[in-house]
């Protein structure tokens, strides 16, 4: 039980004494649970724990839509729970929190809380803050419709003028056109979900897909207000961030001027070239040895 209503949860290693590496899904309701062959290299050197986040994944699977309390406040309090779970169950392990794109704005709230339960704070496909996502992508659409002669879309955008940052029917009228941009890597992988899919069992998949639409709806509002670039300048506990160069979902131009503003007793950002939002996956032996690097780094 995490939060009054039982949450799924899998924890997966090949050596019991490695550093625990809690995950944090993104989406909103992007399990990343049901991929046990694609995140198996990860349990060679660490303690891999997966959490289907309140109205995500199995966890949604049980309360669909009568799930409660859906907010982010929510779901950093439920973390938190659970990293005490953790932490009581592997008390010499050490505990690293990977936040994915939303769960980056997760795992920041839980460390900025508890820094006492983790050793380190580890971010990537980094939200730094929407308004400052909304920009970017809309003025990297605009330069790629003005260098290809893209005249409709070019038309399109000037239309809008300047993107409202709360307006979300504008927002994803015009971002659908990022996908004709997405790096090979993360095109790639998007594709290999539909096979992907064949191989989990319908009732996950049904919890995945449900959560997912669920998931969005209900912390769209939430998302929109996130800021972090502002308001979460601070940590207690080292911070790195392993990010694709190519990320056009949470921008990587605004993660690293963020990351630069960052005040840490250690930190460390670590770019991975033809790399994009899904690096974890997609380059999944670049983003473990910079995570070894990471922990390397605690124990120096």
């Amino acid at each position: 039980k995490l939060g009054a209503i039982e949450q799924w949860v899998t924890i997966r290693g090949d050596n019991h004494d490695a550093p625990v590496l809690l995950l944090l899904h993104g989406g909103p309701g992007d399990v990343q649970s049901p991929l046990v062959d694609i995140y198996a290299a990860y349990e060679r050197d660490f303690i891999l724990v997966q959490w289907d986040q309140r109205g995500a994944g199995m966890t949604f699977g049980k309360y669909q839509d009568q799930t409660p309390g859906l907010t982010l406040n929510q779901l950093m309090s439920d973390g938190i729970e659970l990293v005490e779970y953790l932490k009581n169950r592997f008390k010499q392990n050490g505990i690293i929190v990977l936040g994915h794109s939303l769960g980056t704005a997760i795992a920041t709230g839980m460390v900025e809380k508890r820094p006492d339960l983790f050793t380190a704070y580890l971010g990537t496909g980094q939200i730094a803050s929407w308004v400052e996502s909304v920009q970017w992508q809309f003025d990297y659409l605009k330069s790629k419709a003005a260098s290809t002669n893209d005249k409709e879309l070019l038309n399109e955008l000037l239309k809008i003028g300047k993107p409202d940052p709360t307006n979300t029917e504008q927002y994803f009228g015009f971002t659908k056109h990022l996908r004709r941009y997405f790096c090979d890597a993360d095109a790639r992988w998007l594709q290999s979900l539909k096979e992907l899919g064949k191989t989990i069992p319908q009732n996950e998949l049904d919890n995945l897909m449900g959560g997912m639409n669920f998931s969005g709806r209900v912390l769209l509002p939430f998302q929109v207000q996130e800021n972090l670039s502002a308001t979460s300048l601070h940590f207690k506990i080292p911070y790195y961030v392993i990010q694709g160069r190519e990320d056009l979902f949470t921008p990587t131009e605004p993660a690293i001027k963020y990351f630069e503003q960052i005040n840490a007793p250690e930190k460390k950002i670590v770019i991975i070239e033809n790399a994009g939002h899904f690096a974890l996956v997609t380059h999944r032996q670049e983003f473990i040895e910079a995570l070894r690097n990471v922990v390397s780094l605690q124990k120096n």
